[in-house]
């Protein structure tokens, strides 16, 4: 239709014209009327040259190509919204990171394009008028916001753990988007709007000193920032520590430093202050982390002995690492206790105060089992066992033997030699009492707590026996003459107390009295099937939940 009217009116302003040249000849009444006709011809003529530029014929397509591009806008467009609509449902449904740049051209592109379409091809409009200029501008924006999408969703979103993409720092990712976007406007302005980029710059850099001179605090996180990212004196996921704060490194932008601590607070230390202060860098260079930790032991315990305990104790510890080995060293000999310090190697500083937590628990009931003592100011022990008399411990121990079955058959004389020399213990939870293979001292009667009993099959898989309680044990080839070796793991599953019978006293009470030589028969029976068992079916995962020791109730 706007095409139609236009071409109408050329020909009637041409038809007006050559009707006012034969009036020249006219008599004079027709004289009269001919310049009137001459006006109103000339009058159109010009309606018609004064038309704007964008609705001028010579710039409108011609009509076949018109009702194409209509046609695209009617068919085409609807049709490519649906389908990108479609696409970006399945893509946000599997949590894809291209679902952004999907819904960004779906939702930006096509408009923008369909408008300048609309503009140039079916209206006609001039590349240098308004609604053009201002259409293209659309366009462009949408393209560049897309592009940056595209780039970021596949190259950095979702990136594995420990690639280079991961490891890019905040930082230089804003400002790349900050460059590109700087790039894309100067693109727009000189091509769309026709900017004289050389005083744009000017003028901007008169404004940059102004705003220098005002944001100088930002501006100095910002251009530390760059230094650190030039530098690389840190990294994400390195463990640093500024001042009192550690903590790892989780974001590195354009302003600060975003550190987790290990009591998961963010800590945001701005990079001006981080230019300014030294730090540590506990990833720095790959080499394992040394957790210390200061212990103290009395001066009657031989530093030799102590350190045999604490090396030992630190190897069972998990997470410590055996190359390099842990080191102990004698510090100082200080007024109430010699000073040791006992270096841990960690695999990362992350998981340093969770195995330094780890090797204090175990350490305290190795002291306890190996008569160690920690004194502190005021000479006073700690780790020692309660101060009970001698009566008192006895008759605890006489009643213990006497509620286990085994042991209650046996005569009261022999129950009081089996009490006074037999030894208490406790083992921390998840320790290791007894390992396979290792020679038995005597029969574990367990006071307090669980254990679990294990072994490692042919194929060196480990395989649980199963549970003891309070009134079990364990350890009862100590009883044997010979081959007194332990033929399975024992676990503290938790904090356990056992009696320790050692072997001669056990052997003498087995001499006494062959009841007990029988149970403790039966016993190790039972356990020698429960492995052969394992063996044989070496393939299945079916265990005995608990293997209890099936003795006969003389209560």
């Amino acid at each position: 239709m706007i095409r139609q009217f236009f071409l109408a009116a050329a020909p009637a302003a041409s038809s007006a014209a050559s009707e006012a040249a034969p009036a020249t000849a006219a008599p004079t009444a027709a004289a009269t009327v001919a310049p009137t006709a001459a006006s109103q011809a000339g009058t159109a003529a010009a309606g018609a040259t004064d038309l704007p530029s964008f609705a001028s014929p010579s710039n409108l397509p011609p009509v076949t190509q018109q009702a194409g591009w209509v046609g695209v806008l009617i068919f085409l467009f609807p049709l490519a919204m649906l389908v990108l609509g479609e696409l970006l449902r399945q893509l946000q449904r599997q949590r894809h990171p291209l679902a952004g740049a999907v819904g960004i051209v779906r939702n930006l592109v096509l408009p923008a394009l369909s408008l300048h379409i609309l503009l140039q091809q079916v209206m006609g409009m001039a590349a240098k008028t308004i609604p053009m200029r201002v259409a293209d501008t659309l366009l462009w924006i949408s393209l560049i916001y897309a592009a940056l999408t595209l780039l970021n969703g596949v190259l950095f979103e979702e990136a594995p753990k420990g690639s280079w993409q991961s490891k890019v720092p905040q930082l230089f990712l804003d400002l790349g988007r900050f460059l590109l976007i700087l790039i894309g406007s100067s693109i727009v302005l000189s091509t769309v709007w026709g900017a004289d980029l050389g005083g744009f710059l000017t003028a901007l850099g008169v404004g940059s000193l102004v705003l220098g001179l005002a944001l100088q605090d930002s501006l100095g996180n910002i251009f530390s920032g760059v230094a650190l990212l030039f530098e690389q004196p840190i990294a994400l996921g390195d463990w640093i520590e500024i001042g009192e704060n550690q903590g790892e490194v989780v974001e590195v932008n354009w302003r600060a430093v975003h550190l987790l601590t290990e009591q998961q607070i963010l800590l945001i230390v701005p990079n001006s202050e981080l230019g300014k202060t030294s730090f540590k860098n506990y990833n720095r260079p790959q080499a394992p982390y040394f957790e210390t930790v200061p212990v103290s032991f009395s001066y009657d315990d031989p530093p030799n002995r102590v350190r045999q305990l604490l090396e030992a104790t630190a190897l069972e510890v998990e997470g410590v690492l055996r190359d390099p080995a842990p080191e102990i060293n004698l510090i100082a000999y200080g007024d109430f206790a010699i000073q040791y310090q006992v270096q841990l190697p960690c695999p990362d500083p992350t998981r340093g105060p969770a195995i330094r937590y780890e090797f204090l628990r175990r350490l305290w009931y190795v002291a306890r089992r190996n008569r160690l003592t920690m004194p502190y100011q005021g000479d006073e022990l700690v780790n020692q066992p309660p101060h009970l008399s001698p009566q008192r411990i006895q008759a605890e121990r006489l009643r213990v033997l006497r509620e286990a079955s085994c042991f209650a058959v046996l005569p009261a004389p022999l129950l009081d030699q089996i009490a006074a020399g037999a030894e208490v213990r406790d083992y921390a939870a998840t320790e290791v009492v007894l390992d396979q293979g290792m020679a038995l001292y005597g029969l574990y009667l367990i006071l307090e707590g669980a254990a679990q009993l294990s072994v490692l099959d042919a194929k060196g898989h480990r395989r649980i026996l199963g549970v003891l309680t309070t009134g079990e044990f364990f350890g009862e080839r100590s009883s044997l003459l010979h081959d007194r070796i332990s033929e399975s793991t024992v676990l503290a599953l938790e904090d356990l107390r056992v009696m320790v019978i050692d072997a001669e006293t056990l052997q003498q009470a087995v001499d006494h009295n062959p009841r007990l030589a029988q149970d403790l028969g039966q016993v190790m029976e039972i356990r020698r099937r429960a492995l052969e068992s394992l063996e044989a079916e070496a393939g299945e995962s079916a265990l005995p939940s608990r293997a209890t020791n099936p003795l006969p109730d003389r209560s």
